[in-house]
């Protein structure tokens, strides 16, 4: 099957997260491999939340991860302005539009057949002498649940239990263009940090304002305001330059009703994390800042989400590493120009194949924009997806001759 109506196939699969999540595509993608036959295993340390790890073995040395995830963005408010169903996918043009068309069923369509390649390779080369120490060693895809809200019932479940099928790398299937497709080979997956400031000032008769003075809610605004500027620092900075994200003001709640002047006011922000940021440092800047910014007379409480985004860390591979080099080169190789290495703008499963699982792992590499993500029409390019069907097969390649050539 065509990598792009193998993606069409995946997006008429309703994986929506919040929604009908994950069961129904790890079918689909367990008779896929089942009819190849491929190894597959469920991992389901969440009940109802499987993960799908499909594995070729070539009888070499190495064990090389392909990676994406199963659950996309609920289509949500944005539904009226889909130009096409969401769940077709539909090709205008060198664009194929769809729901989780470029995050990322396209990248795991491309993936299978990349998959399909390496395990052909392989009965080619068991008809002729049969695989030896210059094979190469094996491929999974590792596609996991629950990454559009904090990977608890995927990677990170998966990395905390040990479930990680013994991976030397990975490279996660992420889209990599911003503007332009293929924009860099991402090394870093940034982190996040989720926190509310409660403003606790006095309640009263709105007639008496002048009295009361301020209320919460313009508090608030003024920390809205001090955010806007606060520059969070790095102790350590990372190998790839990059820099944190302040987002202040993502949620605000507060008031009680006309007529009564507020007495608490909520305001929430997030930090995008970059490698050799600390919890302590940013925990102590965010107080200070706060305490600077409201009157001595008005209290306040800073709190952190529970879940995984009340602190995911940043990490970032090494452009050193055989996983690195491989991608970059089978990257040239295929689009025909230079690729550079950078900080990816979101966060990623890296967090936790790296950081959790010390899996070597590039964040991000794979067809499609962010920038079309999380929307109405999302869509990703046709020539993208064979572009990738390609380069993940030549980045298998490279990087099993890498290997070769550092044991040699």
């Amino acid at each position: 099957m065509d990598v792009l109506d193998l993606t069409r196939e995946l997006v008429a699969i309703d994986s929506q997260n919040p929604g009908p999540q994950e069961p129904e595509i790890v079918a689909y993608v367990a008779r896929w491999a089942d009819e190849r036959g491929f190894d597959a295993r469920v991992l389901e340390p969440v009940s109802g939340r499987p993960n799908l790890v499909v594995t070729v073995d070539r009888g070499g040395q190495g064990h090389l991860g392909l990676s994406g995830h199963l659950d996309t963005k609920p289509i949500g408010d944005a539904r009226a302005e889909w130009h096409t169903p969401p769940l077709e996918l539909t090709v205008v043009g060198d664009d194929a539009f769809g729901l989780g068309s470029t995050d990322m069923k396209g990248g795991v369509a491309a993936m299978m057949r990349a998959l399909e390649d390496f395990a052909a390779g392989g009965r080619a080369a068991a008809a002729g002498v049969g695989a030896d120490a210059s094979e190469p060693g094996r491929v999974s895809l590792v596609l996991t649940a629950d990454e559009e809200q904090g990977s608890d019932a995927g990677a990170k479940a998966l990395a905390a239990e040990g479930l990680l099928p013994g991976l030397d790398d990975i490279v996660i299937g992420e889209p990599s263009g911003i503007t332009d497709p293929w924009e860099a080979v991402y090394l870093v997956s940034r982190g996040i940090c989720c926190f509310h400031i409660d403003v606790l000032a006095r309640q009263g008769h709105s007639g008496l304002s002048h009295t009361l003075g301020r209320n919460a809610t313009l508090h608030a605004a003024d920390l809205l305001h001090a955010f806007e500027s606060f520059v969070p620092t790095v102790d350590a900075p990372g190998e790839v330059a990059c820099a944190p994200t302040v987002n202040p003001g993502m949620f605000i709640t507060g008031g009680v009703s006309f007529g009564t002047w507020p007495g608490h006011c909520r305001v929430s922000m997030e930090v995008r994390l970059v490698p050799g940021m600390s919890r302590e440092t940013l925990h102590r800047e965010v107080e200070e800042l706060v305490r600077a910014t409201l009157p001595a007379d008005v209290d306040f409480r800073i709190s952190y989400l529970e879940s995984g985004q009340g602190w995911m860390p940043a990490v970032e591979l090494s452009p050193t590493t055989a996983v690195a080099r491989a991608a970059q080169s089978a990257a040239e190789s295929v689009l025909g120009k230079p690729v550079p290495f950078a900080a990816f703008p979101g966060g990623t499963d890296a967090t936790y194949f790296m950081g959790q699982g010390g899996i070597p792992t590039i964040a991000s590499l794979g067809p499609g924009w962010i920038s079309v993500a999380h929307g109405a029409n999302e869509k990703v390019g046709v020539t993208q997806l064979r572009q990738a069907h390609r380069l993940y097969s030549t980045l298998i390649d490279r990087y099993f001759d890498l290997r070769r050539q550092e044991r040699a």
